[in-house]
C-alpha cells in the first residue's frame, strides 16, 4: 500500500492530462475494428513493455528510455520514471490492447489503453508523451493516423510545457568538439553542438554527420512529425540537435524525434 500511495502522489497530475485525452478514444476504439483484449495480472518490464498471461506486450507509437544496461541504448534519465508510470496507470485503470501483430522478438505489439472506474478510456501512449517520459516512435506497418496525431499533439505539449526530457530544454549541457570526457553524458539529455557537414538518407535513416558527432533521424518520424522541413538546409550550418546522448561507434551521437529538438546557431 505504501507503494501505490507514492505512486499516486507522484503523479498527482496525470489525471488532468488523461481527461484530455479521453473525448474521442472510445470512438476511436470502435471504428478501428481491431483486435481487442483485456489484459490482467501485468507485469511491468519498462515504460514501454509489459507481460501477462506469458504474453509480452510492446505498447507501440512510442519509446520509452531505458530502465537498464545491455541494450544497444544507455540507461536513460527518465526510464524509472516511465517505469513508475505505467505501474500507475495499470494500477488505476482496466487495460484493453489493441493488437497489431507480433515483432521479430515475439511480442506483441499492441496500442494500450485504460478505463477508469466511471467507464471513461484513456490512451497510454499518449498521456506517457505528455508527460515527456517517452518519445514517438512509428512504423508505417502499425501505425493509425488518429493515434498518431495523438501523440505527436502530446509530444509538443510536453516541450511546450517543459515536461520531463524538455524539463532541461533551457538547462540542459552542451556538449561540442571540445567538450572533455562527453561520454560521462551518454544516456543523460544534452544539446550536441556541431557543424554539420553532411545530411544525407541512408537505409530509412537520415544522418547530420560532423568531424566529431552524428545526429540522426528515423524517416517515420520525418514523415508523420517534421511537415517537410527542408532536412539539407541543415548542411554547413552549426546547429544543436537535442535529445539522449548515445555512444555509436565511439561517436556521439543523438536520435532526434522532431523538429522542435532542432536549434540552429549560426552558418
Amino acid at each position: 500500500m505504501k507503494g501505490k500511495k507514492r505512486l499516486c502522489k507522484n503523479f498527482c497530475n496525470a489525471p488532468h492530462i488523461l481527461f484530455t485525452l479521453a473525448v474521442t478514444l472510445l470512438l476511436l476504439l470502435v471504428q478501428s475494428c481491431q483486435v481487442l483484449e483485456t489484459a490482467h495480472d501485468i507485469e511491468v518490464i519498462d515504460g514501454d513493455t509489459f507481460r501477462y498471461l506469458g504474453k509480452t506486450v510492446r505498447v507501440i507509437g512510442i519509446d520509452a528510455p531505458e530502465t537498464y544496461s545491455g541494450s544497444s541504448k544507455p540507461v536513460g534519465e527518465y526510464g524509472q520514471d516511465a517505469k513508475q508510470y505505467l505501474y500507475w496507470f495499470v494500477g488505476n485503470h482496466e487495460i484493453i490492447i489493441e493488437v497489431k501483430g507480433m515483432d521479430n522478438y515475439g511480442r506483441t505489439l499492441a496500442y494500450v489503453f485504460g478505463k477508469d472506474r466511471n467507464g471513461k478510456v484513456y490512451f497510454y501512449e499518449a498521456s506517457v508523451t505528455e508527460l515527456g517520459y517517452a518519445r514517438p516512435l512509428f512504423y508505417s506497418d502499425n501505425y493509425v493516423a488518429d493515434y498518431g496525431k495523438k501523440i505527436i499533439s502530446a509530444y509538443r505539449q510536453a516541450f511546450e510545457q517543459r515536461r520531463g526530457v524538455y524539463s532541461k530544454f533551457d538547462i540542459a549541457p552542451i556538449l561540442t568538439k571540445g567538450s572533455v570526457n562527453w561520454l560521462n553524458y551518454v544516456g543523460k539529455i544534452v544539446f550536441l553542438e556541431m557543424n554539420v557537414t553532411n545530411v544525407f538518407k541512408y537505409s530509412g535513416v537520415w544522418y547530420f554527420s560532423s568531424d566529431f558527432a552524428v545526429a540522426k533521424l528515423r524517416d517515420e518520424e520525418y514523415h508523420y512529425i517534421f511537415d517537410n522541413f527542408n532536412l539539407y538546409d541543415l548542411r554547413g550550418r552549426r546547429v544543436r540537435f537535442y535529445g539522449e546522448l548515445w555512444n555509436d561507434e565511439g561517436k556521439p551521437t543523438i536520435l532526434i524525434r522532431a523538429p522542435w529538438e532542432i536549434v540552429v546557431v549560426g552558418n
